[in-house]
């Protein structure tokens, strides 16, 4: 990948970042973000706010290679081995967002995963989106258990934490997000009303084969 488009696309992280944020997707030095070049990926550093993203701030990984953190700063995020299991799972992701919405994590809290309710969701992802338990951030097990859910889906959300999506673009992933987070929100409302009707699997496949 030359330069230019390698500098484009970290840019094109930057606006996601600060949109996230301004759409209270996540707060503070909360979430992480990386792009895949070739057999390295470049992830936020550890402590980076998601608003004040610099091009500086995209420290490489191997892909391939067992990964240990750096005792000294300027380190990758702790959540860096969510993110190569990630890539690991989905060989054509070249974006991973990690983030924090707050609809996603209530509907998570009910141990569920999100189904299709809307044409948009079965578009981007699907007939659903998997709940996984709780694991302690950073760690190998929920990198594992990332690895696991990633396998025939897009994206994952993670229990009392947030969500994992993934992407081929930038445009994908950040509208994975969004879609999850607006399904979650009227998965909420519908639930709270008394009555959610899911998406049936032949109208997902009727979607699909018709704008998928």
């Amino acid at each position: 990948m030359d330069q230019s488009l390698l500098h484009e696309q970290k840019r094109n992280l930057i606006l996601l970042g600060r949109e996230l944020v301004e759409r209270g997707l996540v707060l503070g030095s909360g979430g992480n973000l990386s792009l895949r070049q070739n057999d390295t990926i470049l992830i936020s550093r550890s402590g980076s706010q998601l608003h004040q993203l610099t091009l500086e701030d995209f420290l490489p990984v191997a892909l391939h290679e067992p990964y240990s953190r750096p005792a000294e700063s300027p380190r990758p995020s702790l959540e860096t081995p969510m993110h190569l299991a990630a890539y690991r799972a989905r060989p054509e992701a070249r974006v991973v967002i990690h983030c924090h919405p707050v609809h996603a994590i209530a509907w998570a809290m009910q141990g569920r995963d999100l189904p299709a309710c809307t044409p948009d969701f079965a578009v981007y992802l699907r007939d659903c989106v998997p709940n996984l338990p709780y694991d302690l951030p950073g760690t190998e097990k929920l990198a594992t258990a990332v690895q696991r859910g990633l396998t025939d889906h897009f994206a994952v959300l993670l229990s009392n934490h947030g969500v994992l999506v993934t992407g081929d673009t930038v445009v994908r992933a950040r509208m994975r997000t969004l879609q999850i987070d607006e399904t979650a929100h009227i998965c909420l409302l519908a639930t709270a009303a008394g009555a959610l009707r899911p998406l049936s699997a032949n109208e997902i496949a009727e979607i699909l084969a018709n704008y998928g």
